[in-house]
């Protein structure tokens, strides 16, 4: 489009140009010399180099035959401007260089004096090489406050992705808990009891029904393409569910503190209560799984340092070890602090600005400690 209309104000400008004293009349060279010039400017892009070349002996033939100062002479600085944008500083420079000699000798050819001469060329010359290197400049602040945005956005797809892979292997752990613990007690009282086999075959079907929902829901967003998914933070206005269900599991937990709102303060973010549902989740899960059924359990979530701008938050919780029957089989696999339970537990909170102590107590049991300590 560019080169189209050089092209045109080439061909139509020069025909309407009269000679001043002493210049030549413009003749077919002379529209060739522009036309061949403006044609080569098509090349810009990819031989910057060339292209100033052909224009800069474009010009100097137009000079040289000594035709009258026109649009002709265009090319020029376009071809200037397009060497600077495209390519580095010392061909940029070259080609102004280049395009004096040139210019130049066509000068000298025609009978002309160069002082003036060299001193208007070599200041258009400049300011187009300037212009393009501005040009190229801008252009790759642009590009590489572009691969900013993208990097951050890929950065929070992944951190988004990651959150949400470990809300599902919580989700799935908390139920494969409970699915173990109430198939071995469902073993052990099928014949028995039959009425309290039903009730643990119950709690199967209701676990594994909510555990097959969450993961539904979950590999629903994950399989969204585009900005980062998002589903909503579990917070702590889950924490009496939790505790409910594992009640609902013949689990016995106490729990205290601020747990049943929905979160005890105004300015405590999201993610510290998500952080300690998921804290909450996992201890229960664990004591189901290495305590047993029976054991008796302790949830006590706290505020803490309430007069900051960003309140603290404290949640604690206990087990007694309980008295697992033997003959009630659960595939235990192990300590709980040799698992990733506690890894992923303690990642959460790290990444929330907290602090974690897990451990064996004293009496018996295990004690884990979650402590978001509030900002002035």
């Amino acid at each position: 489009m560019v080169v189209a209309l050089v092209l045109t104000l080439i061909v139509v400008g020069t025909a309407q140009i009269e000679p001043e004293a002493g210049n030549r009349r413009a003749d077919a060279l002379a529209f060739g010399c522009g036309i061949v010039a403006a044609l080569s400017l098509l090349g810009w892009r990819r031989w910057a180099p060339v292209v100033a070349t052909v224009v800069a002996l474009a010009v100097a033939m137009y000079l040289a035959r000594d035709y009258p100062g026109g649009p002709a002479l265009l090319p020029g600085p376009l071809s200037m401007l397009a060497l600077g944008y495209t390519a580095s500083r010392r061909t940029a420079w070259a080609g102004v260089v280049l395009l004096l000699v040139a210019t130049g000798v066509g000068r000298l050819v025609a009978g002309h004096s160069l002082l003036l001469h060299e001193v208007v060329f070599l200041g258009w010359a400049s300011a187009a090489v300037l212009a393009g290197q501005a040009l190229a400049a801008r252009g790759e602040r642009a590009a590489t406050e572009r691969e900013r945005v993208a990097h951050a956005h890929d950065r929070a797809l992944a951190a988004e992705r990651l959150r949400i892979a470990q809300d599902q292997h919580d989700s799935v752990a908390h139920a494969m808990a409970t699915i173990n613990v109430q198939s071995g007690v469902a073993a052990h009282l099928v014949n028995r009891r039959p009425e309290h086999a039903a009730q643990a075959l119950e709690a199967i079907r209701t676990a594994s029904a909510d555990a097959l929902d969450e993961l539904g829901a979950i590999l629903g967003v994950l399989r969204q393409d585009g900005a980062a998914p998002r589903v909503p933070l579990a917070g702590l206005d889950g924490v009496a569910e939790l505790v409910t269900r594992a009640r609902a599991d013949g689990l016995r937990v106490t729990l205290t503190g601020v747990a049943g709102d929905v979160e005890p303060s105004p300015g405590l973010p999201a993610t510290v209560g998500a952080a300690a549902y998921r804290v909450v989740q996992e201890a229960l899960t664990n004591t189901r799984r290495h305590a047993g059924a029976d054991a008796a359990a302790t949830v006590e979530v706290d505020a803490v340092d309430t007069d900051h701008r960003v309140p603290g938050l404290r949640v604690t919780i206990t087990d007694d070890g309980g008295r697992r029957p033997v003959s009630v089989a659960t595939n235990d696999p192990g300590p709980v602090a040799g698992g990733f339970g506690l890894v992923g537990m303690r990642e959460r909170v790290e990444a929330s600005g907290g602090t974690l102590a897990t451990g064996p107590r004293p009496a018996g049991g295990f004690r884990v400690d979650a402590n978001w300590p509030g900002r002035p």
